[in-house]
C-alpha cells in the first residue's frame, strides 16, 4: 500500500513539476524578448540622436543659405533698379544744348534755375473687395525748368519768338510731349531802361515748363 501512495503522490507531482518547468521557459523567454527590445531601442535611440544632430546641422546650413540666397535676391533688385536708373536718368546737359540752341536775337537769359525733386509714395490698396488692387510703393521724379531773361527789343515781342523757339525745338517738344510746353510765368516786368545803353529799353519775362512725372518703382 505504501508504494502505491507514492506512486500516486509522484504522479500527482509531475505536472505540476512541468507546469514549473513551462511558465520558467515562457518568462525567460519574454525577459529574452525584453532584454533584445531595450538593446534595439538604446541602438536606434543613438541612430535616432545622430540622424536629429545631422539634420539640425543641415537645417543650418539650409538656413544660412536661404539668407544669403535672400540678400543675393535683395542685391540682384538693387542693381537692376541702379541700372535703370543709370540709363533712364534725368541729364542736364542735353537741356542747356537745346537751350542755346533755340536762343533768338534781341533775348538775354539772366538766370537759370532748374527743380529736380523726388517724392517717395508708399505702398497702398485701392478699391474694395474682389475689384482691390495692391499698388507697390514709388518714387516720384519732377522736374521743372524756369527761364528768366530780357526782351531787348519788347515791340517786336521777341519773348513770344523765344518761348516759340523752345516750345518747337525737337529736344523740349520730345520731352515735353508737346509743342506748347513753356509758358509765361506771371505777367511782363515792366519797361525798363538799359543801364548799359539809356537808348534803349527792355522788359524781363519768366517761362517756365514741367517735365512729365516719372515713377520709379521701389
Amino acid at each position: 500500500m505504501a508504494e502505491a501512495q507514492a506512486a500516486a503522490d509522484l504522479r500527482r507531482k509531475d505536472p505540476v513539476k512541468r507546469a514549473i518547468w513551462i511558465a520558467s521557459f515562457v518568462v525567460c523567454v519574454i525577459l529574452l524578448w525584453i532584454a533584445n527590445l531595450q538593446i534595439n531601442i538604446f541602438f536606434d535611440r543613438g541612430h535616432y540622436n545622430n540622424l536629429d544632430s545631422e539634420w539640425n546641422a543641415r537645417l543650418v546650413k539650409y538656413g544660412s543659405v536661404t539668407n544669403e540666397h535672400i540678400k543675393t535676391v535683395a542685391i540682384d533688385r538693387k542693381l537692376q533698379q541702379l541700372d535703370r536708373l543709370s540709363t533712364n536718368r534725368f541729364l542736364w546737359a542735353p537741356v542747356l544744348n537745346a537751350l542755346q540752341r533755340s536762343m533768338v536775337d534781341q533775348v538775354q537769359v539772366t538766370h537759370l534755375k532748374g527743380d529736380q525733386t523726388y517724392i517717395k509714395e508708399d505702398a497702398h490698396d485701392v478699391g474694395t473687395g474682389s475689384a482691390k488692387k495692391h499698388v507697390p510703393g514709388s518714387v516720384v521724379e519732377r522736374i521743372s525748368l524756369s527761364i528768366e531773361a530780357k526782351d531787348l527789343n519788347p515791340n517786336d515781342q521777341n519773348y513770344n519768338k523765344f518761348k516759340e523757339s523752345l516750345g518747337s525745338f525737337e529736344y523740349f517738344a520730345k520731352r515735353l510731349g508737346r509743342r506748347d510746353g513753356f509758358t509765361m510765368d506771371g505777367i511782363l516786368g515792366p519797361l525798363t531802361v538799359d543801364p548799359g545803353d539809356p537808348s534803349k529799353q527792355f522788359v524781363t519775362f519768366t517761362l517756365t515748363s514741367h517735365f512729365p512725372e516719372v515713377r520709379r518703382d521701389e
